[in-house]
């Protein structure tokens, strides 16, 4: 799990394929520090875990967290072989 500080002043949180529920406590701790946004950050099948955090974090820890931003784009990826490769993402700010 990578803890990350951005140029914004969140905090964010690369998603990957351990259990939500730890990704959960990840972004409790962050706001518990003190921070008040966090974003997270998944690429391809991690995408739904992504999704999948904020939606616990929302319906079982932070009744008033908000959705302040959902962006989503590729990332291009050159192989070793020379090809390239494109990889969807996902970017959510959640907010206390």
């Amino acid at each position: 799990m990578v803890i990350e500080v951005s140029n914004s002043g969140s905090e964010t949180i690369v998603v990957a394929g351990k259990p939500a529920l730890r990704y959960v406590t990840a972004c409790l701790t962050v706001f518990n520090q003190g921070s008040g946004r966090v974003l997270l950050r998944a690429r391809g099948k991690s995408i739904v875990n992504c999704v999948a955090t904020v939606e616990l974090l929302h319906r079982s820890f932070i009744k008033n967290l908000q959705v302040e931003n959902i962006s989503i784009g590729s990332d291009e990826r050159t192989l070793e072989d020379g090809r390239k490769r494109y990889i969807s993402y996902i970017e959510i700010l959640v907010k206390k």
